[in-house]
């Protein structure tokens, strides 16, 4: 259909086909007006490695390009081949969600995209424009972007789109203008939250209290509890504590609204406890059924034993739960204080009995 058309782009013309189904082209970024949208052109084995696909990866792009936006959702819009169908990823930070998706990505049934940049940016677009979340242009907006992450990759059959915490408040557009794409949200029990939260460098640390605002927007968990409305004077360790019970509450909240979606949850002790049986039933839920040769290349050592987020080190789950362990025993007084103080929130709110629920069904 599209075969000899050619787009302009700000810097050259590319081919219709190249722009919508080339897996080395890929959706970055939009305006803030939305009325362009950027491209990188990079290596797929490139896309395949890299921890997150967000501004850290642009200078890794071998060319970028700008394209009108609203000729590009026309296009899309009057595509005449599929797009393979997503799964989704979410999760709440600090639960191995990196080293879920590159797992998957070992075998030929999954292609992760870690992170991609453009998601973040529809959640920030989200947030600063509550009106145009319930309108058809959003609609659009979301639809497409997600639509062109999604191309036929040489190594893998379904794109595994693995968003960043900050952008779970697009979970409900998922359920709702997608309700038959599966999707995960891996969380972890609040002591773990909190370690984890312990163990991270200060630069880390002090985005905490800017993302507790964020999700506190996101729902109407401050309507219940109008005292969280100023967290200014919050210790750390309360604040990663509203934190972790807030998502989880924006989660529940947004699969009552969104019933029919395929959403499941998992405990991240549960996936390090038991990699092999866990990465079988999530490989089942996002649908592939796993032969056995499968099964051990998703728990194969090169992935295990490596870092996540930097594969060039050595790392593994053993010296993870060593590291918390310390950091939990040097901490242990103040961890017990904020699990008195949000735990009966958390059941209050339904909170544990939600995530039981709704977990992910295990497979012998």
């Amino acid at each position: 259909m599209f075969a000899r058309m050619l787009v302009a782009t700000r810097e050259f013309k590319v081919t219709v086909p190249s722009l919508l189904f080339d897996p080395g082209i890929f959706a970055f970024d939009f305006a803030a007006n939305a009325e362009f949208t950027k491209f990188l052109v990079v290596d797929e084995q490139i896309l395949d490695r890299a921890p997150f696909i967000d501004i850290r990866f642009e200078p890794l792009a071998k060319a970028q390009f700008w394209v009108d936006t609203g000729e590009l959702f026309d296009l899309e819009s009057r595509r005449d081949v599929a797009r393979p169908a997503p799964a989704f990823i979410f999760h709440h930070a600090f639960v191995c969600s990196t080293l879920l998706a590159r797992c998957l990505s070992r075998i030929d049934a999954f292609f992760s995209l870690k992170e991609p940049w453009i998601l973040r940016r529809l959640a920030d677009h989200k947030r600063a424009n509550p009106a145009l979340a319930s309108s058809p242009k959003w609609r659009e907006l979301f639809c497409s972007y997600v639509q062109l992450l999604c191309r036929s990759y040489a190594t893998g059959r379904t794109p595994v789109i693995k968003a960043t915490n900050v952008a779970n408040n697009l979970l409900a557009d998922v359920l709702h203008f997608m309700p038959a794409c599966a999707a995960l949200y891996l969380h972890s029990d609040l002591e773990t939250f909190l370690v984890s939260n312990l163990k991270r460098p200060g630069e880390t640390q002090r985005k905490i209290p800017a993302l507790t605002q964020s999700f506190l927007g996101d729902c109407d968990f401050l309507l219940q509890h109008p005292e969280f409305r100023d967290t200014s004077r919050m210790s750390f360790l309360r604040s990663c504590a509203l934190l972790w019970l807030v998502g989880l509450y924006n989660l529940r909240e947004t699969v009552v609204r969104y019933p029919g979606g395929k959403l499941r949850t998992l405990d991240m002790n549960d996936f390090l406890d038991d990699p092999r049986r866990s990465l079988a039933s999530v490989s089942r839920h996002f649908g592939h059924v796993p032969d056995a040769a499968e099964a051990q290349a998703m728990i194969d050592a090169e992935v295990m034993r490596t870092h996540a987020k930097d594969p060039a080190a050595a790392y593994g789950i053993e010296q993870r739960r060593s590291e918390l362990d310390q950091v939990r025993r040097r901490h242990e007084r103040e961890l017990e204080d904020v699990k008195n103080f949000i735990l009966p929130l958390a059941e209050q709110h339904g909170i544990p009995q939600f995530l039981r629920e709704h977990a992910l069904a295990y497979v012998p």
